[in-house]
């Protein structure tokens, strides 16, 4: 104790005489100033712990912005590139006349992939079909089951075996694969289609091609896609996408069925999905015994990606390398997004996209499972067109001077509809106000005729035509 009186305490004096008014005479003496000096000193060091620990904290925050920094710096880099989404149906994957994987043609759609995900200005989604087919391949079944509890399970034996083929090719290539297996419950949430769109973000920052499907083992007849088409399309609209190649068995859209129909013409370019359907014969069914999409489920894709601001392409497997003449340009390979010669050519069919795409909400609003089908008059159409709410007055009903709508009224307040003109052509996705009820029962006062029936902010324009297209075919 005297060795530490002697050697310790002179210099701790000096330092608590600093920070605190006590004699120092009287300490050695009095053992409550003993403690006081104690508790001082434990003060002291404590607080030079944490004013320690306070900086470090600082530092490492200091170190993680700088690191966050050049990450964002990096990943802006990533987020400007162009990103594509490639639908391959199982007519392309599964070959008819055997039912085994079609490996040339898979080999081929990789390495276009892998083209452009190497490049410097694209990244690359792939929707594919084909685990039905290749559950049928592995279990030896010739016909697809109807039941749809033994579809889901050929669905689940097929897709760990179609992943392990794309799994394998792209390892070959150099590149890195994931699957990402999606519901439209998935997306008709919006907190899950926010984490499914940051997946895809975080995917596309690795340098990995998404490789995506519905997942049928779980889907519900009521929430499914039905087919991957229009998944496909609302993977373009989730991600953004400029491109969505929908490749089949056929080189385009035509006036009929070219396999029936030898006059049947290619139709290059569509402006008017309303107007193409009221002069083309689009009802066919799948084009395979192994496929669910036809050309309609085609031409729904096509409106929901036009909505969201995508181009549409409809083309055949086999011409895979058009992929990417298209996406890169013809014109010193910049890729401006023309409408290039490849397209103008007897080869695709291009859907133009809106030019004024939905965001935010409304973009969402295109993968929330739609209820029913309301019809309005031509105010309400003009109204919607313009940017206006609604009004129930618009509102198609039926009612005593025998006006019908094509409602099945079983839409709920809140539910999301398809607004039709007066001759049943879509022209918008609407989330509404009122129920079927209250329209169908008059449950509405007089005075309610000019309340909105949906607002402005809840209604997605899914139609477009020249008068309200601001895009241009060389755009």
């Amino acid at each position: 104790m005297q060795a530490l009186n002697t050697f310790f305490f002179p210099k701790l004096l000096i330092t608590v005489t600093r920070f605190f008014p006590i004699n120092p005479h009287c300490i050695l003496n009095n053992k409550q100033h003993e403690r006081r000096v104690s508790c001082s000193l434990s003060l002291l060091l404590l607080r030079a712990a944490k004013r320690t620990n306070l900086l470090t904290e600082r530092q490492r925050k200091r170190e993680e912005e700088g690191s966050y920094m050049m990450d964002t710096n990096n990943n802006t880099e990533k987020k400007n590139k162009r990103r594509i989404v490639i639908k391959v149906g199982t007519s392309s994957l599964i070959k008819a006349d055997t039912g085994v994987i079609h490996l040339s043609q898979l080999a081929k759609i990789c390495e276009q992939i892998t083209e452009l995900q190497k490049s410097s200005e694209f990244q690359c989604a792939i929707v594919t079909s084909g685990a039905v087919g290749a559950g049928m391949l592995q279990l030896g079944i010739k016909e697809k089951p109807k039941e749809l509890q033994k579809r889901q399970a050929l669905a689940a034996i097929g897709q760990a075996h179609l992943m392990h083929y794309y799994e394998d090719m792209f390892a070959t290539l150099g590149v890195k694969a994931a699957q990402v297996l999606l519901t439209l419950e998935n997306l008709s949430q919006k907190s899950q289609y926010n984490r499914a769109m940051n997946t895809f973000s975080s995917l596309f920052d690795y340098d990995v091609v998404p490789i995506v499907n519905e997942n049928d083992t779980v889907a519900v007849e009521e929430l499914r896609f039905g087919d991957n088409d229009t998944l496909s399309a609302h993977v373009a609209s989730l991600i953004s996408a400029e491109y969505l190649f929908l490749f089949t068995d056929v080189d385009g859209l035509y006036s009929s069925n070219p396999m029936k129909d030898p006059n049947a013409k290619r139709i290059q370019v569509v402006d008017d999905i309303n107007k193409l359907m009221s002069e083309v014969d689009v009802a066919s069914g799948a084009g395979s015994a192994g496929g669910t999409g036809g050309m309609v489920t085609k031409l729904t894709a096509a409106r929901i990606a036009s909505a969201a601001g995508c181009k549409t392409v409809i083309g055949k497997s086999t011409d895979m390398e058009k992929i990417v003449e298209c996406a890169l340009g013809l014109n010193g390979g910049k890729g401006g997004g023309e409408v290039t010669p490849s397209l103008n050519s007897k080869e695709y069919t291009l859907f133009l996209a809106a030019a004024d795409a939905a965001k935010g909400k409304k973009r969402w609003m295109l993968s929330v499972p739609v209820k029913d089908r309301v019809r309005v008059n031509k105010e309400g159409e003009e109204d919607i067109k313009s940017g206006e709410p609604l009004l129930v007055k618009n509102v198609l009903r039926r009612d005593s001077n025998g006006t019908k709508s094509s409602s099945n009224n079983s839409y709920k307040v809140q539910d999301c509809i398809i607004v039709e003109d007066e001759e049943g052509r879509e022209i918008a996705r609407a989330i509404v106000n009122y129920s079927a009820e209250d329209l169908a029962h008059h449950n509405l006062r007089v005075s309610d005729a000019e309340e909105e029936f949906v607002h402005s902010s809840n209604l997605c324009v899914t139609h477009f035509n020249e008068e309200y297209r601001s895009v241009s075919r060389n755009n």
